[in-house]
């Protein structure tokens, strides 16, 4: 019965050791064979790096699929770029999708929203990878449009763009087929950047920057416009937690860029412990973890925090690693 009990308890560690690392890691770094950027992937825990681009362009914002086998980026040279199935690479090969930059996947996995420009006005366009000659679609007016979310149903696009010289948070129905499928959503006279909407749709986050360039993290729900960040003199890129409940956001100071959470109604704001130093881009790994980019002019690392314990972990380091994206 002891040998019994002894096994089950072994398949069960094993088990939870495997759910615990299941999500992968896409990453820039130049610790590879190649004088540029390129992207890499990992495990959570920094377990088998791999190399999986070798292009003489340094690689940026790498971005997964929803079904965790293509990662889209682009480069330096403003070209989108397409990996089709990172468990199968060909060698040096990656498929070029089009002139752009920030690019992320639609829902199906076989579109890819971007942006690129039109008569000289940066849009946001999808374009289907599946069709052979395919031509991107624009899904925005113009108007500077940029900074793009997809709401969890894949039914309307968040963006921030031009309205009467003013940055504004906006939103685009996909499924609206009428002249008024974009509407304004922020209601303020600052500059409004880096939305995020919350998981079950109902709350859109964003920074408002004024002319000294403070930024305000607000939310906005039931046609209401909240400050979120009151008494922090400058706040940005606000990013929802999985289970809604949390918000990510980081505090700009004149040495420091720190990673604080807060709940959604702004009460509760912690400053978590990051190592590596000034903090660059984050994601929601899950409820309690958060991966990070952190580091100076000379060196950026990657890490992992625990925003319940205050426990962080760098897991990629040496020369730059940065702009890590997980598998859902």
């Amino acid at each position: 019965m002891f040998r019994i009990n002894l096994f089950i308890v072994i398949l069960l560690t094993a088990a939870s050791v495997t759910f615990a690392q299941k999500k992968k890691i896409a990453y820039c770094s130049d610790q590879g064979t190649s004088a540029f950027i390129q992207i890499f992937v990992m495990n959570e825990d920094g377990s088998d790096k791999k190399q999986l681009t070798n292009i003489n362009e340094n690689c940026m914002k790498p971005r997964w699929s929803p079904d965790g086998k293509q990662i889209v980026f682009y480069s330096d040279k403003g070209f989108v770029y397409l990996i089709r199935n990172v468990d199968n690479l060909y060698s040096d090969y990656t498929f070029l999708v089009w002139n752009g930059i920030y690019p992320s996947f639609m829902p199906d996995g076989n579109e890819i929203m971007f942006n690129t420009e039109e008569d000289d006005v940066l849009s946001i366009f999808v374009i289907d990878t599946t069709q052979f000659g395919a031509q991107p679609e624009i899904i925005t007016d113009g108007s500077y449009s940029n900074m793009q979310v997809l709401s969890p149903d894949g039914k309307k696009v968040i963006y921030s763009a031009f309205l009467d010289g003013v940055k504004t948070i906006m939103s685009a129905d996909l499924e609206d087929e009428s002249d008024n499928y974009i509407k304004k959503i922020s209601m303020n006279n600052d500059a409004n950047l880096e939305p995020d909407i919350s998981p079950d749709g109902k709350k859109i986050a964003y920074a408002s920057f004024d002319n000294n360039l403070n930024g305000t993290v607000r939310i906005y729900e039931n046609g209401k416009e909240t400050a979120l960040t009151k008494g922090i003199t400058s706040a940005n890129v606000p990013r929802f937690s999985p289970d809604g409940k949390k918000i990510a956001f980081v505090v700009i100071s004149d040495n420091n860029v720190d990673l604080y959470t807060m709940n959604t109604d702004g009460s509760d704001k912690k400053n978590l412990d990051v190592k590596g130093g000034n903090v660059g881009t984050f994601q929601w790994l899950d409820d309690d973890k958060i991966v990070y980019d952190a580091g100076s002019d000379t060196r950026i690392s990657i890490g992992i925090v625990n925003t319940k314990t205050g426990i962080s972990e760098i897991i990629a380091d040496g020369g730059f690693n940065l702009q890590p994206c997980a598998t859902k």
